[in-house]
C-alpha cells in the first residue's frame, strides 16, 4: 500500500504542481471521510446532537484547520467523546497538519516556478492583431520605434519580440534605446525563432504581421530561411486552416543568391527585401543627389509624411492631372487599380475609375482629403526651355564589401554617360574583381588603386578636387569585428573632411557604417555626408509590415529603372526669385511629365534636422526659389 502511494506521489511530482495539488486534495478528502467515520463510531452522542451534515463539516474543518479544531474539542461546552476518539482526533490533526503544510509548500513552489517562467519569458503571449518580431539585431530598436509611432493614433497596440536572449535584458535594452512606447506595449519572450514550438509563445497566428530579423552572424540568411519555414508550416498554415486572415511576413536577405530560397520558404504571404541591392542602390542614389537621403527618410518614417493609399470614389471620371490639384495638403503620386496594379506618375490624361485608390504622400491616412481651394498658378513664371543634359561625373569609392559590385552596377545605370568611377581598396585581388566589373559595364570607366583608404597619405595622393562624389563603404561583416570596421571607416571619413576643409573641395560624401550605433559618432552637419546604415532598411520593413502593398511601390522607387525621386535645379521649373505658389511648381513639373513632391532651399542646407528639405508642402504656400534651390520630383514611368 505504501509503495503504491509512494509511486503515485512520485508520478505527481514528475507531472508538476497541478498533479501534486490533486494528490494532496484527494488525501485530505479521504482523511476527512475517515475522521467522519471515526466520529460516528466513537462519538455517537455528538453525532446525534449535531447531525450528519455538521459531522461532515467538522471533519473537513479538522483537516483544513487542525489547530483550531483541536482547541475546540477540548473546550468545556463540548460533550464527552471518549479517549479513543480523542486519540483518533490527535492522529488526524497531525496528518492534517502535514498535508496542509505540504499543500502550502507545493503552492508556494508552483507560484515561484510560474514567476520564474514569466521572468524567463517562456509564457504564451495572449494578444491579437499585434506585430511579431522574430530575432534580435540592431534593427530591432528602430523597428520598434517606428511601430510605436505608427500606433500612436490607436488606443492599444502591441509588439511581441521572440529572441534567444534573456527577457529582462531585452526589456531593459528596449527601454533604454527606444524610450517611451506610448500606447504600444512591448512584450519580450525568450526562445529560438527557428523552432515552431518557441514561435508559438508569441501567438503568431493571431498577429497582424510578422517581421523576421536576420541575426548578426555569417549564416544570417540560413537562420532567416529556417524561421520562414517554421512560420509557414506553423502559424500561417494553422491560420489558413481555421479560415482566419493570414498574417503577412516581412524579412530581409543579405545575399542575393539566397533570395529565391527565402521566397520559396516564405510563400505567397512573405515579402523579402534584398538588403544587398537595397543598400547598394541607396548608397549610389544618395551619393549622386545631395539631400535625397533626407527625402527617403521622410517618406519611410512614420513620424512625418508617408505614402498612403486612399479610396476617393468622388474622383471617378476625373483625370490624374486634375486629381493632382484636388489635394492641397497631400501630394498625389499615383493610382492603385482594383487588381492591385500600382501606377506611379501615370500620364496626366489617365482616367480615374470608381474602384481606384489614390496613392498620395500625406501626414496621415485621414488627411488625404480633397479641398475646394482654387489653384493659384503664375503661368508667366514657368520656365519653358528644355532642361540641360547631365554632364559626366567622377565618383570615388573608398573600400570594398559584398555590396560593392551591385553598387557599381547601379552607378553604371544612374550616372550620366561618360562618367568614371575610381576604386581605392586594400585587397590583394582588387585587379581581378575590377576586371570582372569592367567587362560587364563598358559604359562606365573604371579605375583602381590597391591601397588602404584609411591612411591619410593615400588620400593626399589622390586628386580629390576632380571628384564630385565620394562613397566610403565598410569592409565585409565577416572580415572582422564591427567596431573595428567602423573605426577604419571613421578614420577615412575624418581625413576626407579635413582635406576638403583645407583645400576647399566641394565633393559630397556618403558613408556606410556596419554598426548603426556608430552612425551618430560620424553624423555630418549636412545631408551630403549622410551616414548610410541599416536604418532605411529597418524603416522600409516597418512600413511594409503595416501595409504590405507598399512593397511593390518601394521596389519601383528604389529600383534602377521606372519611377525615381530626383532633386532638379529650381530654375528648370520657375523663374528665380519669382513669388509663386507651389501649385505653380506642380504645373511646371506636370509639363515635363513629372510630379513635384517638395523642394530644398539652399540657404537652409546646413540647418538640422531637415537640411532645407520640405516634402509635401501646402500647395498654396508662396515660394521664392533661387538658383541654388532644388525641386524634388517623381520622374519616369514604366
Amino acid at each position: 500500500m505504501l509503495r503504491r502511494i509512494r509511486y503515485r506521489f512520485d508520478n505527481a511530482m514528475a507531472r508538476g504542481t497541478p498533479a501534486m495539488i490533486g494528490v494532496i486534495a484527494a488525501a485530505m478528502l479521504a482523511l476527512a471521510f475517515v475522521n467522519a467515520i471515526a466520529l460516528v463510531a466513537l462519538a455517537p452522542d455528538l453525532v446525534r446532537k449535531e447531525g450528519s451534515t455538521s459531522v461532515l463539516w467538522r471533519s473537513a474543518l479538522r483537516v483544513l484547520n487542525p489547530p483550531g479544531m483541536l482547541q475546540r474539542d477540548y473546550a468545556p461546552p463540548d460533550p464527552p467523546v471518549g479517549v479513543a476518539y480523542r486519540i483518533v482526533s490527535i492522529v488526524t490533526t497531525i496528518i492534517g497538519i502535514l498535508l496542509l503544510s505540504t499543500l502550502i509548500g507545493v503552492l508556494g513552489a508552483g507560484i515561484q516556478r510560474k514567476l520564474e517562467k514569466l521572468r524567463k519569458g517562456r509564457s504564451v503571449v495572449v494578444e491579437g492583431e499585434h506585430t511579431v518580431i522574430l530575432g534580435w539585431s540592431e534593427q530591432v530598436h528602430m523597428i520598434i520605434s517606428e511601430l510605436v509611432e505608427a500606433n500612436r493614433n490607436q488606443k492599444y497596440g502591441c509588439v511581441a519580440v521572440l529572441a534567444p536572449r534573456d527577457k529582462v535584458r531585452m526589456e531593459d535594452e528596449i527601454r533604454e534605446r527606444v524610450g517611451d512606447t506610448a500606447s504600444t506595449r512591448v512584450v519580450c519572450r525568450t526562445g529560438d525563432p527557428t523552432r515552431i514550438s518557441d514561435i508559438g509563445l508569441v501567438a503568431p497566428r493571431e498577429a497582424r504581421s510578422i517581421i523576421v530579423l536576420p541575426p548578426e552572424h555569417d549564416d544570417a540568411d540560413i537562420s532567416v530561411i529556417k524561421s520562414l519555414l517554421a512560420v509557414t508550416s506553423g502559424a500561417l498554415a494553422e491560420a489558413s486552416d481555421r479560415g482566419r486572415p493570414v498574417p503577412h511576413v516581412v524579412t530581409s536577405i543579405a545575399d542575393d543568391r539566397n533570395l529565391s530560397a527565402a521566397r520559396i520558404a516564405g510563400g505567397a504571404h512573405t515579402y523579402v527585401v534584398s538588403a544587398q541591392c537595397f543598400i547598394a542602390r541607396l548608397l549610389v542614389q544618395t551619393s549622386l543627389q545631395s539631400g535625397l537621403s533626407i527625402v527617403y527618410t521622410e517618406l519611410l518614417e512614420f513620424d512625418g509624411d508617408e505614402i498612403y493609399m486612399s479610396a476617393q470614389p468622388q474622383l471617378a471620371g476625373q483625370t490624374f492631372g486634375e486629381a493632382v490639384y484636388t489635394f492641397r495638403t497631400s501630394t498625389v503620386i499615383g493610382l492603385r487599380r482594383l487588381d492591385g496594379q500600382i501606377l506611379l506618375n501615370p500620364p496626366a490624361d489617365t482616367g480615374i475609375l470608381g474602384t481606384d485608390q489614390i496613392v498620395a504622400i500625406s501626414a496621415d491616412d485621414d488627411t488625404v482629403v480633397p479641398t475646394d481651394t482654387v489653384p493659384t498658378i503664375t503661368f508667366e513664371a514657368i520656365v519653358t526651355v528644355e532642361a540641360s543634359e547631365p554632364q559626366p561625373e567622377r565618383v570615388l569609392l573608398l573600400g570594398w564589401n559584398a555590396r560593392t559590385p551591385e553598387a557599381v552596377n547601379q552607378l553604371a545605370m544612374l550616372a550620366p554617360g561618360g562618367s568614371r568611377l575610381d576604386i581605392v581598396a586594400d585587397l590583394p585581388d582588387l585587379d581581378d574583381r575590377v576586371e570582372k566589373l569592367r567587362g560587364r559595364l563598358p559604359q562606365l570607366e573604371l579605375g583602381l588603386l590597391a591601397a588602404d583608404p584609411a591612411h591619410r597619405a593615400v588620400l593626399e595622393e589622390l586628386d580629390l578636387a576632380a571628384y564630385e562624389h565620394v562613397m566610403v563603404v565598410s569592409d565585409d561583416v565577416g572580415a572582422g569585428d564591427r567596431s573595428t570596421m567602423d573605426s577604419r571607416t571613421l578614420m577615412t571619413l575624418l581625413h576626407l573632411r579635413d582635406l576638403a576643409t583645407q583645400h576647399g573641395h566641394g565633393f559630397s560624401v556618403v558613408t556606410e557604417m556596419a554598426d548603426d550605433r556608430n552612425r551618430t559618432l560620424a553624423q555630418a552637419a549636412h545631408a551630403d555626408d549622410f551616414i548610410l546604415s541599416h536604418n532605411l532598411l529597418s524603416l522600409r520593413m516597418s512600413q511594409t509590415s503595416e501595409n504590405p502593398e507598399l512593397n511593390r511601390l518601394f521596389q519601383e522607387l528604389f529600383g534602377p529603372d521606372g519611377c525615381q525621386i530626383k532633386l532638379r535645379p529650381a530654375q528648370e521649373y520657375v523663374q528665380p526669385h519669382a513669388a509663386v505658389t507651389f501649385y505653380t511648381v506642380v504645373e511646371a513639373a506636370l509639363r515635363r511629365d513629372q510630379i513635384a513632391i517638395g523642394y530644398r532651399l539652399a540657404r537652409h542646407a546646413q540647418r538640422k534636422p531637415d537640411f532645407g528639405v520640405v516634402v509635401n508642402p501646402d500647395k498654396a504656400t508662396l515660394l521664392s526659389l533661387t538658383g541654388g534651390d532644388k525641386v524634388i520630383v517623381l520622374d519616369g514611368r514604366r
